[in-house]
């Protein structure tokens, strides 16, 4: 009997290089769960639109769309019989739709991650065949925890910075409690920046927006330190990794690091290095001169921000409110242990794309695609 995977959040950032992985490496069948009132099109145009690859007959047949909503029941596909279809034919998930927004009020970021999640996890409790259940989170589920943080930690009470780090944390919990029913595997990503290959950036979260506002000479200030690491991973080698471990490693009841771990960039290389593809990508920005970023306190931060966001532009307030979000995490420095993920693949390390190879190309990326405005 052939594999087969029904994948949630198949044409995000990491999501769309996992299932192509799938196409090309695998003979399983994919179920793909596309919200309901989305416009991907037909098989054809998600092929060629989400995971580079031809309609070629193989994968046409292999693929099934699934129309439905995560947090909805029964993950919103309105058919009984479709859904009791999957439930007998279903034998991997790989859950990695969210939302990745910082700024999203706490209730909502709720609906999507953690309902959303109970939803799917409802799913694979009634599916008949289930071998594997695989669940993307955020190494951030640390929330305001600083130091060394272990894969096998889970429950704090430091808060958080924002409501996407404890809403996944909330989805962890939720599974944590769902081990003997459901063999679940947890892979949490650390920030994910581009690819490492060619820059490109097929889902600009905040990180992309902070580049985004010194590119404007808008980001006069980051909180922080300047010696505090920035952990930054490619999606190509995030996707691979999550393939390697879903696919030919799973194992149930683990949580995994998949970070850049010693070696990433610090805040202060973080400007430098943004400043440098900036003016390496264009010419015409070097004449703005815009001065870098300072790096202080969080309450001088917080000053610049209220004074920002009193402006009244609808434009940069948008902009300074995902920021916010974000800038607050390099308030609280840590330090993820990768013990599980190095004891299933020892040569992680020695493949892991270097940051400072490739930000310049995300740096150029984003800025002649306006950072996504023209793909």
């Amino acid at each position: 009997m052939a594999q087969q995977i029904f994948i949630t959040g198949g044409t995000g950032m990491v999501g769309r290089e996992l299932v192509s992985l799938l196409f090309k490496n695998t003979q399983a069948n994919i179920y793909l769960l596309v919200h309901d009132k989305g416009s991907g099109g037909d098989k054809k145009t998600i092929l060629q639109s989400f995971f580079a690859l031809q309609n070629k007959k193989e994968f046409m047949e292999r693929l099934q769309i699934i129309k439905g909503d995560i947090t909805k029941q029964n993950m919103g596909v309105e058919s009984s019989s479709d859904y009791n279809d999957l439930l007998g034919k279903t034998t991997h998930i790989f859950h990695c739709a969210a939302s990745t927004r910082f700024d999203l009020p706490l209730g909502e970021a709720r609906q999507i991650n953690v309902t959303g999640t109970k939803n799917v996890a409802d799913f694979g409790q009634k599916c008949s065949n289930l071998k594997q259940f695989g669940f993307i989170s955020t190494a951030y589920v640390s929330g305001k925890r600083i130091g060394i943080i272990k894969e096998n930690e889970l429950e704090h009470e430091a808060g958080f910075v924002n409501t996407y780090e404890q809403s996944k944390y909330e989805a962890e919990v939720f599974l944590k409690n769902l081990a003997k029913s459901v063999p679940v595997a947890i892979y949490r990503l650390s920030t994910v920046i581009g690819d490492s290959k060619t820059g490109k950036v097929s889902h600009f979260t905040a990180p992309h927006q902070a580049i985004r506002m010194m590119y404007l000479g808008l980001a006069s200030m980051f909180p922080g330190t300047p010696n505090y690491s920035v952990d930054l991973i490619s999606s190509d080698y995030t996707a691979s990794t999550l393939f390697n471990l879903f696919w030919n490693n799973f194992s149930p009841n683990k949580t995994f690091h998949i970070t850049h771990g010693s070696g990433s960039l610090t805040l202060q290389e973080i400007i430098d290095e943004s400043f440098k593809g900036m003016a390496e990508a264009d010419s015409s920005w070097v004449e703005k001169n815009y001065p870098k970023p300072a790096i202080v306190s969080e309450e001088a931060f917080d000053l610049f921000m209220n004074s920002a966001v009193s402006a009244n532009n609808p434009v940069l307030k948008n902009v300074l409110s995902a920021l916010n979000h974000f800038a607050h995490q390099l308030l609280y420095p840590k330090n993820f242990f990768q013990n599980s993920l190095l004891a299933m693949l020892p040569d992680y390390k020695k493949h892991l794309p270097g940051i400072r190879d490739y930000y310049g190309k995300v740096i150029e990326y984003c800025i002649k695609s306006k950072w996504g405005k023209i793909q």
